[in-house]
């Protein structure tokens, strides 16, 4: 298997674990690595926020898996797992201030 191709797998693979560990989650979580998370008090709903942020990585980290099982081209699965990356973390950012945080925020 080229290295790109792991490299996209062991990449989706980590987000599903962070995913798992978000789901499970009883404190309320971020998807921001150098802030704290929302408050107990600050949110409506902990149990269903952290269920659509575990949900939002999870889907996140199967965009990687399958870029790494699907795409052959050593190429296009480098260029595709930087456009997942780079492009890719700001549309993730995007859905979680967007909707995520607007919805269970008081």
């Amino acid at each position: 298997m080229p290295l790109e191709r792991g490299a996209a797998i062991i990449i989706g693979f980590a987000m599903i674990c962070v995913s798992i560990y978000y789901y499970f989650s009883k404190k309320p979580v971020t998807i921001y690595n150098n802030s704290n998370p929302p408050g107990v008090d600050q949110i409506t709903n902990v149990r269903s926020y952290n269920h659509a942020t575990a949900r939002l990585m999870l889907v996140y980290g199967a965009i990687f898996i399958f870029e790494g099982l699907v795409i052959t081209n050593r190429l296009m699965c480098f260029f595709l797992v930087v456009l997942t990356v780079m492009p890719g973390i700001v549309v993730v950012m995007a859905i979680f201030e967007s909707f995520i945080l607007k919805k269970y925020l008081k």
